[in-house]
């Protein structure tokens, strides 16, 4: 209850009235917000992209007397319908100014050792062709025999050694998915120096070549034995994707080095490896005789590089 006194003065509230305090109100106290720290954008790093290569790149890898092993990369772009290989000798590229020939015409009217060789689709069943998809690598070998028993491979050169001991230039080309032609850099590599003469041996690409140069008049190839007429026959015949033809062209030509002189302890084993396989089977265009070509390729391997003279006494000078 509230009193009130009067006076003179007015109204006056009675102070009795205030002894009571009010219940207390504490002061808003304000809200602390702490800053936002910002965090960090985590950016993934990309995988390494390799650079774009704009035509083939053409590489050397390795020699033997009488051919020249190369790789060729197809780059970004690929090489979708395969790619070419054109090669000559240094002196001859030098003598034309470090320039290659006008013309790619086999023989050739400017550079008498140019020559050259298509890679692409292969014609017949059981070959592998260089359809070269992007950043794909492949490794081949120029000169002898690789390309004329090559299935996926056209070259007026083929079965046709490179000298020994002889410089060469090399450069590829190819069209890619656009049709745009691209060409590679022109690398320079050599062939070994040759062996010889006495107790060295030849390519297949020599005996098929010199058939009077042969030692015999016949040979025994599995249990059949040929007439070097049928022999001549059978070199003469390119292998087409047949293992079987593949390894007899290797065969023969062993046997002819080994029956010319040429020391056999390197390829000994290979050859009576070769002769079991063989067996009675008739070789083509003799009879329609037939192996895969991954059933034959270690033996041909062996023999090749006995009668190319990468193993054995070495290879003679054609």
């Amino acid at each position: 209850m509230i009193l009130t006194i009067l006076t003179l003065g007015g109204l006056v509230m009675n102070p009795a009235a205030f002894s009571a305090q009010l219940p207390h109100r504490p002061l808003p106290v304000p809200a602390v917000r702490s800053t936002p720290v910002p965090r960090p954008v985590v950016t993934p790093t990309p995988a390494p992209v390799p650079p774009a290569v704009a035509s083939l790149v053409i590489s050397y890898e390795t020699s033997a007397s009488s051919n020249i092993a190369i790789t060729v990369s197809a780059g970004q772009a690929g090489a979708p319908a395969g790619f070419s290989i054109q090669w000559m000798t240094l002196a001859d590229y030098i003598a034309l100014g470090n320039r290659w020939p006008l013309t790619s015409e086999v023989p050739n009217p400017q550079a008498s050792s140019f020559c050259k060789a298509t890679f692409g689709v292969p014609v017949t069943p059981n070959c592998a062709g260089y359809n070269l998809r992007p950043w794909q690598s492949v490794a081949l070998s120029i000169g002898d025999d690789s390309l004329y028993d090559n299935c996926a491979a056209s070259s007026p050169c083929s079965g046709a050694p490179l000298l020994c001991n002889t410089a060469y230039v090399f450069r590829a080309s190819a069209l890619d998915a656009t049709g745009h032609l691209r060409i590679s850099d022109t690398i320079t590599c050599a062939t070994l120096p040759c062996v010889g003469p006495g107790s060295c041996t030849y390519s297949q690409g020599y005996w098929r070549n010199h058939p009077d140069a042969w030692p015999v008049t016949s040979l025994t190839l599995g249990t059949v034995t040929y007439q070097a007429a049928e022999l001549m026959a059978i070199l003469d015949d390119p292998a087409r994707g047949n293992g079987l033809v593949i390894l007899v062209h290797q065969l023969i030509a062993a046997k002819l080095n080994i029956a010319n002189g040429a020391d056999p302890s390197a390829v000994q084993q290979a050859i009576t490896d070769a002769d079991n396989m063989i067996g009675a089977l008739v070789v083509p265009p003799i009879g329609n005789g037939y192996l895969a070509p991954g059933q034959t390729g270690d033996l041909v391997e062996t023999l090749t590089q006995y009668n190319e003279g990468t193993i054995g006494p070495g290879h003679c000078n054609d």
